[in-house]
């Protein structure tokens, strides 16, 4: 038996036709990916302790604040099953934004594609369970991708898997989901990683190549996708192609990878023809997409979050260490930036090699990679490159955190790459069908860490029970709602709140989606996106109702002015509305001197309230009339 090398050697770079030339999977991958994707289904089922239909038809988060956004994301779901939300063409809800309908055209949102695939899923298997299954797709997708790239990348079959498995639920995923859909989708990133290479190494990007098509196809598919990663794709990309430029004077890397930034800006570009079109059609919406520079220093890239463990790591001792260092930090990041036992590994043992590599006068032998992660880190770190253009005005890409994804797969490639050329250099001497089992062992073991240490724990009975009981009360409200009032009917919700990203105190920026939720046949006036003048008319109604109110410190009740009261619900009901939708968490009295103003004023005999006490509604017709007309 050959001895193992004192060093791993380093892999050798793809020759090119090891992309995108190579015979098709052998039966080993096959079953490989599959046992990949089994595997990736049931850590989603353990991290979400989902084990049955019933238990895929209820939402893994509905009100958490801090993952409240996928309130925000259920609803984009539902326009698209509704048939709202086809790509290129503008977005209006129908049953949002009343009394006309929701203007949802003047955000720059470019996964138009993947949140219509979602509303098909939503439209095929409800609403809650659509968007489970889309998580696990993405788990699933982001595994089987990175197997893939891995396989044609040159290595081996075990680090291949082993490598995919740690990317596949990697806690970034785990951590933006189901509340960031469009992050939690990161399947393209591992597709970098031989776009960077090519561009980066010998011979380079022919134009019109091979190489050339699928790299400039990697870059429209990603410029469908988040922007953040598109970002990373085109920035590194650029990179390595100017700095094989500086070494070579030849222009044709440089143009190639031009051609690949170029691709992915088309799509881009598709993707946001209907904000376009509609801002020439409507004059620009300066005010709806805002971004404050402070949320660059707060999720920016932050080298020490790269080893804090989410708060729900399975291991007490990892999660107590996250409670705490969560209770004292500063700035913290999205829950997302852990890198996982094995990623940080591979990390460690990448940044070992390179300041080996510098200290031994071997420059040139620096691992591509290193560079890679030192860019990303000097970019989009707190205060940072990212954050010098911040200063200046481009605060676009503020969660620089979410860069760790990048970093994770950047980081597992080279260790899957060097554990394999070292797992081929102690098989040299051996018979050609005899087999190192302890290549395999060792794979199998990191696998286990991997499952072990990046699964989250699953949420406790209470929790899951926590969350049925909400989804149950709002399904029931909106029922209580749709039976008091006609089809078609309009309901004007209170506190008046912009849209999007426009919070209040007690309420996050997106529960007012909740009715609409679970509505088939009412419209409300929340949703529209702010900024317009048409959307100005619900904030001035909300202060001519509670125009001259006092507080009652003694009662602790806001006290309405009754005269000021009819006149906004009188111009409520002219503009057709039926009912006043309340959120109490978002008065200091809990709404109770509106409905006692409504009801002496016999708008109701008594407010309609959800079980869990946080809603009610009022419904505007004075005693002795008949139901309140619909509109149209």
């Amino acid at each position: 038996m050959a001895s193992p090398p004192r060093s791993p050697p380093r892999p050798r770079s793809p020759g090119p036709s090891d992309v995108g030339a190579q015979r098709l999977p052998a039966r080993a991958d096959i079953i490989a990916a599959l046992l990949l994707a089994l595997l990736c289904v049931l850590a989603w089922c353990a991290a979400n302790g989902v084990w049955s239909l019933s238990a895929l038809s209820r939402p893994t988060a509905y009100l958490d604040p801090e993952k409240s956004d996928v309130i925000h994301s259920l609803t984009m779901m539902k326009m698209a099953a509704n048939g709202e939300w086809w790509p290129l063409a503008w977005k209006e809800a129908r049953d949002l934004g009343a009394p006309g309908t929701a203007n949802w055209n003047d955000w720059p949102l470019v996964e138009e594609l993947q949140v219509a695939v979602f509303g098909l899923l939503a439209r095929l298997f409800g609403l809650f369970a659509g968007l489970n299954l889309a998580m696990v797709a993405g788990h699933v997708l982001a595994a089987l991708v990175f197997y893939a790239v891995a396989r044609v990348s040159d290595c081996t079959r075990p680090w291949a898997f082993a490598a995919a498995l740690a990317f596949g639920v990697c806690p970034f995923i785990f951590a933006q989901s189901p509340y960031h859909i469009t992050c939690a989708w990161v399947w393209q990133v591992p597709l970098f990683l031989p776009v960077w290479r090519w561009v980066s190494t010998e011979p380079g990007i022919a134009p019109g190549s091979r190489r050339f098509w699928i790299a400039c196809g990697i870059g429209f598919l990603t410029g469908l996708h988040n922007p953040y990663f598109t970002n990373a794709l085109c920035q590194l990309t650029l990179v390595g192609a100017a700095l094989q430029w500086l070494r070579t004077r030849k222009w044709a890397p440089l143009l190639a990878a031009l051609a690949v930034i170029g691709a992915a800006a088309l799509a881009f570009a598709l993707m946001n023809v209907d904000t376009w079109t509609y801002r020439l059609a409507h004059g620009p919406n300066t005010g709806a997409l805002v971004r404050e520079y402070k949320w660059l220093e707060i999720y920016g890239l932050k080298i020490k979050d790269l080893f804090i463990p989410p708060l729900t790591h399975r291991w007490d001792a990892l999660a107590n260490f996250a409670t705490a260092h969560r209770q004292v930090a500063p700035l913290l990041d999205e829950g997302a930036s852990y890198q996982g036992i094995v990623g940080l590994a591979c990390l460690v043992a990448l940044v070992a090699t390179a300041v080996h590599d510098m200290v031994s006068g071997r420059e040139k032998q620096v691992p591509m990679e290193a560079w890679q992660v030192l860019w990303l880190v000097l970019t989009f770190t707190t205060g940072g490159l990212n954050a010098i253009a911040g200063a200046i005005g481009f605060t676009m890409f503020r969660g620089g955190c979410r860069y760790s994804v990048v970093i994770l797969a950047i980081t597992l490639l080279w260790a899957a790459r060097r554990l394999s050329a070292w797992q081929r250099a102690t098989a040299v001497g051996r018979p050609a069908q005899a087999v190192d089992w302890r290549w395999p062992a060792a794979a199998a073991a990191a696998c286990l860490v991997i499952l072990a240490d990046q699964v989250p724990r699953a949420p406790t009975a209470e929790e899951a029970a926590a969350i049925a009981r909400s989804v149950a009360s709002d399904r029931e409200f909106a029922a209580k709602i749709e039976a008091a009032l006609p089809a078609g009917a309009m309901v004007f919700q209170l506190p008046v709140m912009d849209f999007p990203e426009a919070p209040l105190p007690g309420i996050p920026p997106y529960d007012h989606f909740r009715p609409y939720l679970h509505s088939t046949r009412l419209r409300y006036s929340f949703g529209s996106m702010k900024g317009r003048e048409r959307e100005k008319w619900q904030p001035a109604l909300q202060a001519k109702l509670f125009e001259g109110a006092t507080i009652d410190q003694q009662a602790g009740v806001i006290r309405i002015n009754r005269a000021n009261a009819r006149a906004a619900v009188d111009e409520l009901r002219r503009l057709g509305f039926a009912a006043i939708y309340v959120n109490r968490n978002g008065f200091p009295d809990r709404g109770r001197g509106l409905e006692e103003a409504l009801v002496d004023l016999g708008y109701t005999a008594a407010p309609l309230r959800n079980a869990t006490g946080d809603l009610a509604c009022i419904v505007l017709r004075a005693d002795g009339e008949g139901p309140a007309p619909a509109t149209p």
